[in-house]
């Protein structure tokens, strides 16, 4: 017999309609750990911020596919915060990275002189240091995860090009590790090192399944929470003399997830968008059309904006004691 599961739940609570929770801010503090394998490479007399990404997550779309007849899928759609609250909250993360590090006793590279060496560098800022990648269309074999982006960088360590990726899994990271190299050209950062933190922030926890081989079941489930993702990762570079260096980074070892209740859902009340222009739709048969629906998930928005800053915080606290515990 075929069959299909369909789930959703917001944290251990399903919901089928938007519902009216009463949520309260709190501040809390994400356990957030890195894994750094070069500490050589994190050994400097000061340290350049040429970059710092902050990459919301905004819509995800699981599908599993078990034959013709048992597939399903789940899509939802983060609908509150808008872009210059977005942007806000990235500057603020990058203005407390700079804090934190001053408060270790961390010497920092004026943002002036690290604007001026990115600039003689060559490297490319991203266009209005922003990119909206939605979720495209595409043909899901087994099951598939896919995610929508509003990715930002801070307004005085903007988007580079060629860390936009970084916030991908290890393909990305790995594709990234020389992003930072042309500043190895850049004389007065000799003997500093650069770091370009990517902050990855998640708003439900996906999961897409179909068991075995010759597995006749398609399941998808999905529950709604705030998460700062493993695939949060710092690029750095250590430059020399002669124009060479030492690139490297390091990632956060384990996505980490807050219990905090931070919104509502409405089944089926978004539109599930495909593509960077946001111009069609996909429907549960991957073709592009206009009637594709997924469940709106309506944020609290001061609930999220406490929680964001909790976990760039968090985030920081764990950039700075991986760069401390390098210098020893």
């Amino acid at each position: 017999m075929t069959m299909t599961r369909r789930g959703l739940g917001l944290g251990a609570l399903a919901l089928g309609a938007a519902s009216a929770v009463p949520f309260a801010a709190r501040a809390e503090t994400f356990n957030i750990r890195m894994v750094n394998q070069n500490r050589s490479g994190l050994r400097g007399g000061a340290f350049a911020i040429p970059a710092y990404h902050v990459n919301f997550v905004t819509s995800q779309q699981a599908t599993s596919v078990a034959s013709i007849t048992a597939r399903t899928r789940l899509a939802l759609v983060m609908e509150g915060p808008d872009q210059a609250l977005m942007r806000r909250l990235t500057n603020e993360a990058h203005a407390d990275l700079r804090t934190q590090m001053e408060a270790a006793g961390l010497s920092l590279v004026s943002i002036a002189d690290t604007r001026a060496m990115v600039q003689a560098s060559g490297m490319e800022l991203q266009p209005d240091n922003v990119e909206i990648a939605g979720i495209g269309p595409s043909i899901t074999i087994g099951s598939s995860l896919k995610r929508g982006w509003a990715s930002f960088g801070a307004d005085d360590a903007p988007m580079l090009t060629a860390l936009k990726n970084m916030r991908g899994g290890n393909l990305a990271q790995i594709g990234a590790i020389h992003a930072l190299s042309p500043l190895n050209r850049q004389p007065q950062l000799t003997g500093n090192v650069a770091i370009a933190p990517s902050l990855v922030l998640d708003f439900a926890r996906m999961d897409a399944r179909r068991p075995g081989l010759f597995g006749n079941t398609a399941s998808v489930d999905g529950n709604v929470a705030f998460g700062v993702l493993m695939d949060s990762r710092v690029a750095t570079q250590k430059p020399a003399n002669m124009g060479v260096g030492t690139p490297g980074g390091f990632n956060v070892r384990e996505s980490v997830w807050s219990p905090t209740p931070f919104a509502t859902v409405v089944q089926g009340g978004a539109a599930v968008r495909a593509g960077p222009s946001f111009s069609d739709h996909i429907d549960d048969s991957y073709r592009a059309i206009q009637r594709a629906r997924g469940d709106a998930v309506m944020i609290d928005v001061p609930v999220w904006e406490g929680l964001v800053r909790d976990a760039f915080r968090s985030y920081n606290a764990a950039i700075v004691q991986t760069v401390r515990s390098a210098q020893g």
